[in-house]
């Protein structure tokens, strides 16, 4: 009898470990959606840098288009055979890579942050008669006091991202194509934690996946989150699936 009772006793702790450790906490689940909101907004610029680059004034206007004072860009044009062009040619430009750098703040509902960023893009499949192209490339981000709130109280973070840019195909014409339609957008955001003198890191993966529509996918860990590509640079793009 004692043995069996010690036995029941083990297995119910070893059940209460394993029921902890994958039910996500209350204050992971705020995390997630903390860290989901910092990377769509993140997508949402990734996205608005992505317009059919056919002639020099609508690459500008991409740029001036950016919520952000401090803005640097550098454009490079190659050809079918990844030769440098001088400048954009309309019959032999194949590619356009974009280098830009940004800084500024932000402000969303519920949501303010001091923002760096950085970006490495090409777009590839600009010769002939194309009906789509597609996005490539890596950036960074600094999220310097990230203050986030809501019904559940007050939040603030450091954090720091990289992200990658995957096959990310935007049709065209891009006014008749609005949204990506497929591709998708990786970071790794690594999120400081200060309560007092004691620091604490976190890391989370999320993941962003387009599918034509104007409502991405956004995963962080277990959870589904939804991202309005259309959302204002005031609203919260993101709601929890």
């Amino acid at each position: 009898m004692r043995t069996r009772l010690l036995g029941t006793i083990a297995l119910g702790l070893a059940a209460a470990g394993c029921s902890n450790s994958l039910a996500p906490t209350a204050a992971d689940q705020e995390l997630n959606q903390d860290v989901a909101l910092v990377a769509a907004d993140a997508a949402l610029d990734d996205v608005a840098q992505m317009v059919v680059p056919n002639a020099a004034p609508q690459l500008q206007a991409s740029f001036e288009a950016v919520p952000f004072a401090d803005v640097s860009r550098t454009v490079t044009f190659f050809d079918a055979s990844g030769v440098e062009q001088t400048a954009y040619d309309p019959n032999t430009t194949a590619s356009v890579r974009i280098q830009m750098s940004l800084a500024g703040d932000v402000q969303r509902s519920g949501w303010t942050a001091s923002i760096t960023r950085t970006r490495d893009i090409t777009v590839s499949g600009l010769e002939g008669q194309e009906t789509s192209r597609t996005w490539n490339g890596t950036g960074t981000g600094t999220i310097m006091r990230s203050s986030h709130t809501d019904g559940t109280g007050s939040r603030t973070y450091d954090m720091s991202s990289s992200a990658t840019i995957t096959d990310v195909v935007v049709g065209v014409p891009r006014s008749q194509n609005p949204w990506p339609l497929s591709g998708s957008i990786t970071r790794s955001i690594t999120v400081t934690i200060t309560r007092g003198d004691r620091t604490e890191t976190r890391t989370r993966t999320v993941t962003i996946t387009f599918n034509g529509t104007q409502f991405a996918t956004l995963t962080v860990g277990d959870e589904t989150f939804e991202v309005d590509l259309a959302a204002r640079a005031v609203d919260r793009p993101t709601r929890r699936r």
